[in-house]
Parts: C-alpha cells; sequence; structure tokens
C-alpha cells in the first residue's frame, strides 16, 4: 500500500508541475489561448513609499487642448494652509472610449508656499487623430 500512496503522489506532484506551465484557457468556446497579460484593478490597499497628500480641490485647470499634435493644458494652485512640500500638478490626454492615455505631462513647485496662487502649464503631444481625448487632472503634495 505504500507503494501506491507514494505513486499517486508522484502523479499528483507531476500534474500540478505540468499545468503550472500550461498556457491559459480561453474562457469562451473556440478562442485560442490569449498571449497577453492583463493586470487587477487597482485596489488601493497598494501604497507608494510617498503617496502624497491630494490637493484636487485647490486646483483648476482652465484650459486644456484636445486636437492632435502638440496640446496644452493651463491652470492654476493654492496650496492650502498647512501644505508644505513640492506641489507636482499631472494632466493626462485620455481616450475617452479606451481609457488609454495618450499624452501626460507635469509640472512641480518645490517649497510651495501656502495660500499662495500659482500657475500652471503643461505640454505634451498627441498623436493618435480621430479619437474623442478627455484631459484629466492630478495634484499632489510631496
Amino acid at each position: 500500500m505504500n507503494i501506491s500512496v507514494a505513486y499517486l503522489a508522484g502523479i499528483l506532484v507531476a500534474a500540478t508541475a505540468l499545468s503550472a506551465c500550461s498556457p491559459p484557457h480561453s474562457s469562451e468556446a473556440g478562442n485560442p489561448p490569449s498571449s497577453t497579460t492583463t493586470q487587477a484593478a487597482t485596489t488601493g490597499q497598494a501604497k507608494p513609499a510617498n503617496p502624497g497628500t491630494g490637493i484636487i480641490e485647490a486646483t483648476t485647470m482652465t484650459s486644456c487642448d484636445t486636437a492632435p499634435g502638440k496640446v496644452t493644458a493651463k491652470g492654476t494652485v493654492t496650496p492650502p494652509a498647512g501644505a508644505k512640500g513640492t506641489v507636482k500638478i499631472t494632466v493626462s490626454w485620455v481616450d475617452s472610449k479606451t481609457s488609454a492615455v495618450l499624452a501626460h505631462g507635469e509640472q512641480t513647485f518645490k517649497d510651495a508656499a501656502a495660500d499662495e496662487s500659482l500657475d500652471w502649464v503643461i505640454n505634451a503631444e498627441i498623436s493618435k487623430p480621430g479619437v474623442d481625448v478627455k484631459c484629466v487632472l492630478g495634484a499632489t503634495v510631496l
């Protein structure tokens, strides 16, 4: 009986090892397995070493170009009282249908003073014509 248990354990180990090497199976019948890799949606659980403090409420975007070619976004930021550090403004130009980032830019202000209005300008280039582009604003104190 010991030989049978050892034999069965060996088969299970071999089967597990082989299944780890197999390509993923498609969930739809008739479709070959895909070689693309997908990532799980961000859950907010993992945090970078210095995530910063969001100050989007203190930030405005007064204009943002969306036509293909060179684009510019402009606005102001007023760091709130008690905010100390580097202010980082980001703008992403995003395909409204696929959420793909077509262009991205940022501007930073080192040692920005609280309650002082700062004008920001971010330039980038969109090379994909015929896409409905939306501007996405971000602001953080690092």
